[in-house]
């Protein structure tokens, strides 16, 4: 079963907040099993929207520019000790843990603060 502990998400949090110093992200742990990662604001322009749920399999088809590299970062940094835990008959190949990324939250919009 998929697991990510405090240990983890702080690992997660103080390299994103080494790699990214501009940027405001929120990391947090949902559920014992994946980690939550919003970036709020920062001085790029990640989106069009005021939030955004990303893919993490698909940033390099969907986004381009700065967002792609930042996105990139991000999904490298906290992927970095996420792997194949076991190989279920029904659901395939579990991680440890699962990776949500998302420019913007629901009721805090992503701000660029170099407008």
């Amino acid at each position: 079963m998929p697991y990510i502990d405090k240990n983890e998400v702080a690992r997660i949090r103080k390299e994103l907040k080494n790699a990214l110093p501009n940027f405001k992200i929120s990391v947090i742990r949902q559920h014992y099993f994946s980690v939550n990662i919003v970036l709020l604001s920062g001085p790029a322009e990640l989106t069009k929207r005021e939030h955004e749920q990303v893919n993490p399999y698909y940033i390099k088809e969907n986004y381009t520019g700065e967002a792609k590299n930042v996105l990139l970062k991000v999904s490298k940094i906290a992927s970095k000790k996420q792997h194949e835990q076991q190989y279920d008959m029904d659901y395939g190949s579990i991680p440890n843990y699962y990776i949500n990324i998302s420019i913007g939250d629901w009721d805090k919009p992503y701000i660029n603060t170099n407008k």
